[in-house]
């Protein structure tokens, strides 16, 4: 997935639905399960390829920018095998 790929992906063809069990923390997330596969696959591991490590609540996670949203992948413990792994999105 080239950098254009995965922001086309993530702005245009996805939607994303706001987190309201954590509207203390606003952010927006996609689900793998809903998506095509390979193309949230690519996305996930751009991210984790492409992207910087910031501490949320004592715990790193890799980040990526696209314009004023920052993107970051949450799994269970399985990690990238995880089907019902999220890309999460919020306001920098």
């Amino acid at each position: 997935m080239t950098t254009q790929e995965l922001e086309q992906f993530l702005t245009e063809e996805v939607t994303f639905t706001f987190a309201k069990t954590m509207a203390a923390i606003p952010h927006s997330w996609i689900c793998r399960k809903d998506w095509g596969e390979e193309k949230f696959f690519n996305a996930m591991n751009f991210i984790n390829d492409n992207g910087y490590v910031e501490i949320f609540f004592n715990r790193p996670y890799v980040y990526y920018k696209i314009g004023e949203y920052k993107y970051w992948v949450a799994t269970d413990r399985s990690g990238f095998e995880d089907r019902t792994a999220i890309i999460n999105r919020a306001k920098v």
